[in-house]
């Protein structure tokens, strides 16, 4: 162009666009999920966040003070994500969300596999107590109190029974769901494909039904 330096044109030719904060650091902690089912959490340095969220380690202290607070932020959203199989059924029976919450466990976690469910192994494995384990129990106990919650509501319907411990039937969501992610793990998914894990489910949940609202017919 005329009248206009080589280098002036170069810088010309890729305009820095300024983001919103709040935006920057949702594309650095996104990125950071996405290193951490890649790397593991060792491998999620600080390098590989500033590369991949397209920014320089000096930008990326802009918005993060170190590399434990990106991981903190990283395990927020991971748990936005790591909830999803819990939300996919509204069937206002709720004896009945509960079966169907623990069936679409598998999809869920053969689609989140390398985003959630190896990553998170992988950090409770380590044996470290961190403020990243910290907050990753602190995720599931939340977890847990929303399926309490949603086992005392399926008491009051009366499709489970009332004298059952609803900590007892949230376990066993939970014990279903790492079971079929340790399997996935080892390769066998058998356990699942063949539909094993489910039928194992829909056995143990109907001992806390009062045998009229909860199952399958047939």
């Amino acid at each position: 162009m005329p009248g206009m330096s080589e280098k002036a044109q170069k810088s010309g030719a890729k305009k820095f666009v300024r983001k919103p904060k709040a935006a920057r650091q949702r594309e650095i902690v996104e990125a950071t999920v996405d290193l951490i089912g890649k790397y593991g959490w060792q491998g999620t340095t600080v390098s590989r966040i500033a590369q991949a969220a397209g920014i320089s380690r000096g930008a990326l202290y802009q918005h993060f003070p170190d590399r434990e607070a990106v991981l903190e932020a990283a395990l927020d959203l991971w748990h936005e994500r790591s909830s999803g199989w819990m939300a996919v059924s509204t069937n206002p029976d709720a004896a009945q969300r509960l079966l169907e919450i623990g069936e679409a466990h598998s999809s869920w976690a053969l689609s989140e596999y390398n985003t959630f469910v190896r990553p998170f192994f992988q950090l409770i494995a380590s044996n470290r107590q961190t403020s990243l384990s910290r907050t990753i129990t602190g995720h599931q106990q939340k977890d847990f109190r929303y399926l309490i919650g949603l086992v005392d509501e399926g008491k009051r319907q009366g499709g489970i029974h009332p004298d059952v411990d609803s900590g007892d039937v949230a376990w066993s969501l939970f014990l279903h769901a790492w079971g079929e992610d340790i399997a996935r793990m080892m390769g066998v998914d058998q356990f699942i494909s063949e539909g094993a894990s489910n039928r194992i489910f829909e056995r143990l949940l109907a001992t806390y039904s009062t045998g009229t609202r909860t199952g399958r017919e047939g």
